[in-house]
């Protein structure tokens, strides 16, 4: 086979404090992109000037479009890629000088996995030390793949199922024209078991290659918003759809596992975002998934704020106890 090629994909949004330092972790790669495709999704800021000053020594397609979303821009670069491999990189973030030889010589000696998974850390900005941002972005384990559902399990066993686009690289080819991110927050989210049942070989390696910048403003710390509630309402229902297909029976358990756990979440951010709950969604979610565990998550959500801290209060005491 020919030596593999890595196309990054970079969308950008008001990131013009910071998208030199990421482009600067580009350019200081021990092996250099085949090809970088950043899209300014419509900044307000000096995002875009900023990256067509910057002098990029590798090969670049610089494109700007109106503010469309993060989903859309990335899907407009899976259009401009022609590496064999992907990778979705974000313009705030910053990477380990060896990714590309490393993704590479991973790829060469693992014969062409679909996808590879990896591990990343986190950094926090200037001023961010405060904010509260949960979630590891450690994959835990080593380990190779031929069936989705070993990698489901895996991946619940270790806790190492990180969803971001930034921790993994994938075959250009499986991006199929219905394999696409949603417009709203949570894409990453809604297309992560999507992918995942589009490949067929599958690595996971648990050294870190990406460092998060936490920081103010980004999706992740913004207040929740109609954005986070509808991609959140997309991804219970593309979980719905991949319970309900046949060829994915035996993954039924990671899928119904994963949709518990976010409808207990879409909950929350209504509450967050000051919006009602779409009634139908979670009537639909209950009769969908005909789990008790399911009806738990909807009932406990559905108590008032004092409810909720008592209830948490007597599980955590329970829990001391029986130790």
């Amino acid at each position: 086979m020919r030596e593999p090629t890595i196309s990054i994909v970079i969308p950008a949004y008001n990131v013009a404090p910071y998208i030199d330092a990421a482009f600067d972790t580009l350019a200081s790669q021990t092996v250099r992109p085949y090809q970088v495709i950043i899209v300014d999704d419509g900044s307000v800021d000096e995002t875009w000037e900023r990256i067509r000053a910057y002098p990029h020594p590798y090969r670049t397609e610089l494109i700007s479009t109106e503010n469309r979303g993060q989903g859309r821009a990335r899907n407009l670069g899976i259009t401009r890629a022609t590496g064999t491999y992907i990778y979705f990189f974000d313009a705030d973030d910053l990477l380990e000088p060896n990714f590309i030889e490393r993704m590479q010589s991973v790829i060469e000696t693992r014969n062409y996995p679909d996808i590879i998974f990896f591990s990343g850390a986190t950094f926090f900005d200037e001023g961010a030390e405060r904010l509260d941002v949960v979630g590891s972005y450690q994959r835990g384990f080593d380990g190779e793949y031929v069936r989705a559902v070993d990698l489901l399990a895996a991946f619940e066993k270790h806790g190492g199922g990180t969803c971001s686009p930034c921790l993994y690289i994938s075959r250009r080819t499986i991006w199929s024209e219905k394999l696409r991110f949603k417009e709203h927050y949570h894409e990453d989210e809604e297309i992560f078991y999507p992918l995942i049942f589009s490949a067929r070989r599958y690595v996971v390696t648990d050294d870190v290659f990406f460092q998060r910048r936490i920081r103010h403003g980004s999706t992740m710390t913004i207040p929740k918003n109609m954005k986070h509630v509808k991609g959140l309402h997309q991804l219970l229902e593309s979980l719905l759809m991949l319970y309900r297909n046949p060829s994915y029976r035996d993954c039924r358990h990671y899928i119904r596992r994963r949709a518990i756990f976010f409808t207990g979440k879409y909950m929350s951010i209504c509450r967050k975002a000051g919006v009602r709950y779409d009634l139908s969604l979670l009537m639909t979610m209950m009769l969908g998934f005909r789990n008790r565990w399911m009806l738990v998550k909807i009932a406990f959500h559905a108590l008032s704020s004092s409810l909720r801290v008592m209830i948490k209060r007597y599980i955590g005491k329970s829990r001391l106890l029986s130790h």
